[in-house]
């Protein structure tokens, strides 16, 4: 019985995040040559990959504002996506040469 319960314990608070995670950081996209448009030589590894968030964990994107902009208001671009989810990427970052 005993080891039931350290067995439970263990997996009760080896569980889960706190879900914090640090912000991914690409720099100012808005001084890339296409601006927030993603092109294949920026973005390699993902070119042609249709699900962004493969990659891109959710909770870690749109955390902090690098535009420079200060009203940038991120809590929208947070909303949008999760609201949206997947569909939400091409909006700013065009299609990442996936064909649909």
């Amino acid at each position: 019985m005993r080891q039931w319960v350290i067995l439970m314990l263990v997996g009760l608070f080896g569980c889960g995040s706190d879900g914090s995670r640090p912000a991914e950081d690409y720099g100012n996209l808005l001084n890339s040559p296409q601006g927030l448009i993603l092109e294949r030589s920026e973005h390699p590894t993902g070119w042609s990959r249709p699900d962004c968030f493969a990659c891109h964990e959710i909770r870690s994107i749109h955390v902090v504002n690098r535009t420079g902009i200060a009203d940038f208001d991120l809590a929208e671009v947070r909303t949008v996506v999760r609201n949206q989810g997947i569909a939400s990427c091409t909006m700013c970052h065009g299609d990442n040469g996936v064909v649909r």
